[in-house]
């Protein structure tokens, strides 16, 4: 859980490097980008609900866990090889955010569960303060492969690390 919510966070703020210069080359100029990011979030919000309902109701938060996992891989592969017009990056970003906040919501809950009652403050400190590596990990390697390599590298890096994060789950 702990490489997890520190590939999820990596991965956020790598892809958030980019993603304000393919709405920008797709048209949409930086002051508009709330008018891309509301629906897009309010859209994943609706999406996620089923699944989280469905982790908690059957007990299903491993399969939940890695479906959202895998769809966060798909939209990272998807985003590297597909030079998408602003239909299909809102609609890559509504899977993005979808996964993302699936799995925001299931990994605290998650920690909580599997910590012994006596280690669950450690658990769940060791579990922010990864977290809190993964954004910088991921804004310091987003920034520097975008600058190398280009935005197919920045998605390629989260796919990485989503598949890692699949294979370690």
């Amino acid at each position: 859980l702990n490489f997890g919510i520190f590939a999820l966070h990596l991965v956020q703020m790598a892809m958030f490097v980019v993603v304000p210069t393919a709405l920008v080359a797709a048209g949409v100029p930086v002051a508009a980008h709330w008018k891309i990011y509301l629906p897009v979030v309010l859209a994943s919000f609706a999406v996620m609900v089923p699944p989280i309902l469905m982790a908690d109701r059957r007990r299903l938060h491993k399969p939940v866990m890695l479906g959202a996992i895998a769809l966060m891989l798909a939209v990272q592969v998807l985003f590297a090889a597909w030079h998408a017009p602003l239909a299909g990056v809102a609609v890559l970003l509504v899977g993005f955010f979808a996964a993302f906040n699936v799995l925001e919501a299931l990994l605290p809950s998650l920690v909580s569960r599997i910590a012994p009652e006596y280690a669950r403050g450690t658990a769940i400190g060791v579990y922010n303060t990864t977290q809190t590596l993964g954004l910088f990990a991921g804004g310091l390697a987003g920034g520097v492969l975008a600058g190398h390599f280009g935005a197919a590298a920045v998605y390629l890096l989260g796919a990485a690390a989503m598949l890692a994060w699949l294979g370690v789950a």
